[in-house]
């Protein structure tokens, strides 16, 4: 049943740019250095931006690259995450701590690189999660944590998710409303719905958003009981 509602993959909405919309009038590609704007104007934002895939490749890391990441230089040690992310050698330790660096482009970077190993399986949700909570780590790490985690969609994706929606920070609530449009409607659906009462008003819009697009552009509006009710009559 859940196929006949939705059959929504992760390359229906488009998860390429750097970071999910945070609160204004559209996706944005980076979380906002102060306090984010507040607009009711959603009906501009048609399409999610996340991490972009990094190329595959079968290079080695270039010999002294290990010298190079800790390099006092940040654009050394940014283009040295760049290379490691996308090299046979690319190390989930060696990201994680990177991605804690002083220097955002080189957090970043660590970040974007985390992503990708979690597409691939080789890191756990778990780890990523933990980017995404850190409140001592700037929004735009949290957020690029947050899309890694939706250009995925499994079981774990989805569960982590859905506890971000109960997050006390509001940029994870926003993110994680607007990527659940990619996961099982079994687990989004009801989520979703239950984000419409959110206090914060962009999570309800991005909560609204997502369950539009799994609705086939169906639109009940904001009232919690209505999308219920839809929702009971399709699900599994």
């Amino acid at each position: 049943m859940r196929g006949k509602l939705i059959g929504l993959s992760v390359g229906a909405v488009a998860l390429l740019g750097v970071g999910v919309w945070l609160g204004g009038q559209r996706a944005s590609a980076e979380a906002p250095s102060e306090q984010p704007r507040m607009s009711v104007h959603v009906d501009q934002r048609t399409a999610v931006h996340s991490v972009p895939a990094l190329a595959k490749t079968e290079k080695s890391a270039m010999p002294g690259l290990a010298a190079d990441l800790r390099d006092p230089d940040p654009k050394v040690r940014r283009n040295a995450i760049a290379e490691l992310a996308t090299s046979n050698d690319a190390d989930p330790a060696t990201l994680l701590a990177a991605s804690r660096d002083a220097n955002l482009d080189v957090a970043l970077a660590a970040t974007e690189g985390l992503g990708a190993l979690y597409r691939d399986g080789k890191i756990t949700a778990a780890d990523l999660v933990a980017r995404a909570t850190d409140a001592s780590t700037p929004p735009k790490v949290r957020v690029v944590a947050i899309n890694g985690l939706g250009a995925v969609s499994s079981p774990e994706s989805a569960a982590a998710l859905g506890e971000l929606l109960h997050s006390s920070d509001e940029y994870a609530r926003r993110s994680a409303a607007i990527l659940m449009v990619h996961q099982d409607p079994a687990i989004a659906m009801p989520a979703l719905i239950a984000a419409l009462g959110d206090a914060d008003e962009n999570t309800r819009a991005n909560a609204h958003e997502s369950l539009r697009a799994l609705a086939r552009g169906r639109d009940l509006g904001d009232d919690p009981a209505a999308w219920r009710r839809f929702w009971a009559e399709r699900a599994p």
